[in-house]
């Protein structure tokens, strides 16, 4: 293999970790540090009343990063969603952390189209790699926005790959928006209610995808002996 071919996966990975590691700097600046353990203590605290405290001193701004922190994770996946959406509905509850995960999730999804859009698919192999990028581009060109759809409701695929591959390929925005909403809205639902227990949200995730996977191969064999018929 060539090293024009090595280069998109050592560049994904130098980028990744250069935001990693820019994180970690931010992190440990002694006021940052002193925020993330007040932080932690607040929403690791078996007292409600001392979450609620931190949270209510945050004002809007803790919604506003939260809300910028999934954009961010959308196109640049350093933290994972699981772990924001864990902490969005720790802090804010069910109702509240909902609204915050669904908006930061479609404006997430519309940076990230955007993105693709702009920079096509150049950008997806050096963030995503070349195997996603393929893999998101063949459900996009065959399913279109049923694809999209079905990769929003099955959690075990990666959406943002495909935020991206929608981009690329000149898919319309506003299908693709209301693909993404229709597809994320119980995703989001089901990732907040359980995100307080780990075991439970692999599970209801994987049974999720299973049933989802099911469904979509049902319908192709049923194409597939219609077409034979």
């Amino acid at each position: 293999m060539t090293a024009a071919a090595h280069s998109p996966r050592y560049l994904r990975w130098l980028i990744l970790g250069g935001a990693l590691l820019l994180l970690m700097g931010v992190a440990l600046l002694p006021d940052v540090r002193e925020f993330l353990a007040r932080a932690y203590a607040a929403l690791t605290s078996h007292d409600p009343r001392v979450t609620q405290a931190f949270v209510d001193g945050l004002g809007w701004a803790g919604p506003l990063a939260l809300i910028a922190g999934f954009v961010l994770q959308a196109v640049l996946p350093v933290v994972p969603a699981l772990v924001m959406t864990a902490v969005t509905a720790r802090a804010y509850g069910l109702y509240d952390g909902f609204l915050i995960v669904y908006l930061g999730t479609l404006l997430g999804a519309a940076a990230g189209y955007g993105l693709g859009r702009t920079l096509g698919d150049t950008l997806i192999r050096t963030l995503a790699g070349e195997t996603a990028r393929r893999t998101a581009h063949d459900v996009a060109t065959r399913y279109g926005l049923q694809g999209v759809l079905m990769v929003r409701l099955m959690p075990v695929l990666s959406a943002d790959v495909m935020n991206l591959v929608a981009g690329a390929a000149r898919m319309g925005f506003r299908p693709f928006m209301l693909a993404t909403a229709a597809g994320a809205l119980p995703v989001t639902l089901l990732v907040v209610w359980l995100s307080g227990n780990t075991q439970r949200l692999l599970w209801g995730l994987g049974l999720l995808s299973a049933v989802v996977a099911s469904v979509a191969l049902s319908r192709w064999l049923l194409a597939r002996r219609a077409a034979r018929a």
